[in-house]
């Protein structure tokens, strides 16, 4: 039993030394997430400013050519038509569907 307990330690002592090693990579990923969430709260305004720039007579390359990138667009968003029956064709309800025969069936007499 006195062997486990010093296996035990030995493997807690080795875990402290790993968490004590990653708190610098933890405090630098927080302020790195801080810092992109910033960055990303200027991309709308820089966007507006350099078309501003871009409108009084400055051209996309001189601006380049003096430091300021061209903003990034962002992506477009896709959105799926969900639409299921042509436009202009009347909706099935339930209610139809249940009593209606199926397209092409042919009832008995």
């Amino acid at each position: 039993m006195a062997r486990a307990n010093d296996i035990m330690q030995r493997m807690r002592q080795v875990q402290a030394a790993r968490e004590k090693a990653f708190e610098p990579l933890a405090e630098i990923l927080g302020q790195r997430a801080e810092l992109q969430h910033q960055l990303a709260e200027l991309d709308a305004p820089y966007g507006e400013a350099f078309a501003a720039a871009e409108a009084a007579g400055w051209t996309a390359v001189e601006l380049q050519a003096i430091g300021a990138e061209q903003p990034v667009k962002p992506a477009k968003v896709r959105t799926r038509n969900r639409r299921t029956a042509p436009k202009g064709a009347p909706e099935d309800t339930a209610e139809e569907s249940a009593s209606a025969p199926p397209a092409g069936a042919t009832t008995a007499p």
